[in-house]
C-alpha cells in the first residue's frame, strides 16, 4: 500500500487551503481534518505514482505560498494552452485538485471537526453502500 510521505501531506494540505481556502459557510481545506482520509484514496493507486507525487510535494514543501500560488494559477490555466508544459500542468491539477476534492467532498470529516460539512453547505447527500 503507498501512502504519501508526512511532508507532502502537509503540502497537500497548503495547497488545499490555497484551493479550497474558507469562504463563508465552507470551511477551509485544513480545518475539515479531511486528510486523515487520504490514505483510502491512495490505496490502490500504484506505488510509484505516489512515490513520484510525494517526491514533488516533499520539493514543493520548501516554496513560499506565491510559488504555490503561481503552480496553482498554471494548472487552472493549462487547459486554454498547448505545448508540453501545459500537459504537465493539466496532469497536476488533475491529479492534485482530484485528491483534494476527493478528501474534502467525501462526506469524511477529521473525527475533532465539528463545523459544518462541505456536502451539507451545498446540500447534497451521499448515499453510502458499504
Amino acid at each position: 500500500m503507498a501512502q504519501l510521505s508526512p511532508r507532502a501531506k502537509k503540502t497537500l494540505i497548503r495547497l488545499g487551503d490555497l484551493m479550497l481556502p474558507e469562504n463563508g459557510d465552507f470551511p477551509a481545506f485544513s480545518a475539515t481534518g479531511s486528510i486523515a482520509h487520504l490514505d483510502k484514496l491512495t490505496d490502490h493507486a500504484p506505488e510509484s505514482d505516489i512515490s513520484d507525487l510525494s517526491l514533488l510535494l516533499s520539493i514543493l514543501s520548501f516554496m513560499p505560498d506565491f510559488i504555490l500560488k503561481w503552480l496553482i494559477h498554471k494548472m487552472e490555466t493549462a487547459p486554454q494552452s498547448d505545448g508540453a508544459l501545459s500537459t504537465i500542468f493539466r496532469q497536476l491539477d488533475f491529479g492534485i485538485r482530484g485528491l483534494l476534492y476527493s478528501c474534502y467532498y467525501s462526506g469524511r470529516m477529521g473525527e475533532n471537526y465539528t463545523g459544518k460539512n462541505p456536502l451539507d453547505v451545498i446540500g447534497y447527500e451521499i448515499k453510502r453502500v458499504e
